[in-house]
């Protein structure tokens, strides 16, 4: 079975920005609450349970009004339950340049600006919060451009997703979900009574600056990882103090003067990693398996 359900509000706790970064933003800045609805495209069973959710895309269109590089998408997750073996749910993230309107333009009209995207996995820790997404690099965008930025997520049967929504949205957030009729971008608010399509997909102007950091000057791998994480400098920066702090921000290890730290004694899901060098401070994440 398949139904477009309208979803209780979901809180969405904001995470901490380095004060270097800029959203570029559809929420007038006000941090997302707990007052709105939206819908997802779900499987459920004879007796109305949700049980898996189907392909479905998300996208939020911006006039820009000044020439900047956009970095990273930042994305509002909303409620996210995993049945017993499922340990993330990945999505990805596109940016596109419309030839016009949105979503009249949708789809031939849209070019791919993100080079197919980037996919992040998230995990339990991700529920109710805003999460970062970096491109491999910035995608310079020009003043009057129609900017289309889409999430997207695969079928999952034993997972559900939503966005993260606010009271404070300022434009129409747009869903495409085949298996349940919207074969094209449809208005959320017009689908399902009390749903106003509120859903956070910010662009980001300025990216962290330690996150950018660490693109320019480090390479770590394999990401995932089971064992050992390398850490390979592009530009000759000693990394000399390496610490890697979980999702609910506890310190679970450091290491000195490093190249390499084995994390093979931490258990499975996303973690930050901080690296201080003597020109600044680089971060990223990685997935344990």
């Amino acid at each position: 079975m398949k139904k477009l359900l309208l979803l209780a509000a979901f809180i969405v706790a904001s995470v901490g920005l380095n004060a270097q970064t800029t959203i570029i933003s559809q929420t007038n800045g006000v941090a997302p609450d707990a007052n709105e609805g939206t819908v997802g495209c779900f499987q459920t069973n004879s007796q109305g349970q949700r049980t898996g959710i189907f392909e479905t895309h998300y996208f939020r269109a911006y006039t820009m009004n000044a020439n900047t590089d956009i970095p990273a998408i930042q994305v509002g997750v909303g409620n996210l339950a995993f049945a017993s073996g499922i340990t993330n749910f990945p999505i990805s993230v596109k940016l596109y340049k419309s030839s016009g309107a949105f979503p009249g333009s949708y789809p031939s009209g849209l070019t791919d600006l993100s080079s197919g995207g980037v996919t992040e996995n998230l995990t339990i820790n991700d529920t109710m919060s805003l999460v970062t997404i970096p491109f491999s690099s910035p995608i310079s965008v020009s003043s009057g451009d129609v900017i289309v930025a889409e999430v997207f997520h695969g079928a999952v049967n034993g997972a559900t997703y939503t966005m993260g929504v606010t009271a404070n949205e300022t434009a129409i957030g747009y869903i495409l979900a085949t298996q349940c009729g919207l074969s094209t971008p449809d208005d959320i608010s017009t689908l399902v009574a009390g749903a106003d399509g509120k859903i956070i997909i910010d662009l980001v102007s300025g990216i962290l600056s330690t996150q950018d950091f660490f693109i320019e000057n480090f390479t770590m791998y394999p990401n995932p990882v089971t064992d050992v994480l390398n850490i390979e400098s592009k530009n000759g920066l000693n990394a000399n103090e390496i610490k890697i702090t979980d999702m609910t921000g506890k310190v679970v290890k450091v290491q000195k003067d490093a190249t390499s730290i084995n994390v093979s004694n931490l258990s499975a899901g996303t973690y930050l990693i901080d690296i201080t060098t003597n020109e600044g401070k680089a971060t990223s994440k990685f997935i344990k398996k």
